[in-house]
């Protein structure tokens, strides 16, 4: 039983290893060159829990842009609009709303 485990564990780093440099020496100036770019979004609404949460962030080399918000325990949502560049560093504005004035939009 040990030797299966050792055996499956060596295999699993041996794999790990061989993707990895397959990867990094098959494209290593593309990686380097490639500006990052994606989006992504999210959102939570469990109301079991109470857990109710979103995010979106929009990115494109090294300008980044997102926005995340979540419900407080006092029953405010909180909204982060964030932005990242290489100017101006990371930025965060914090704002809070009191449910009811989500709940008439």
């Amino acid at each position: 039983m040990n030797t299966m485990i050792i055996s499956l564990f060596l295999c699993l780093i041996v794999c790990a290893a061989t993707i990895e440099g397959g990867i990094i020496a098959s494209h290593p100036d593309e990686l380097i060159s490639s500006p990052a770019q994606y989006e992504f979004q999210y959102s939570v609404h469990d109301s079991h829990t109470g857990d109710v949460k979103d995010q979106f962030e929009h990115r494109r080399g090294e300008y980044v842009i997102g926005r995340y918000s979540l419900i407080e325990p006092d029953g405010h949502r909180r909204i982060v609009d964030y932005s990242a560049d290489p100017l101006l560093g990371f930025n965060a504005q914090v704002r809070r709303e009191p449910i009811s004035i989500l709940q008439h939009h």
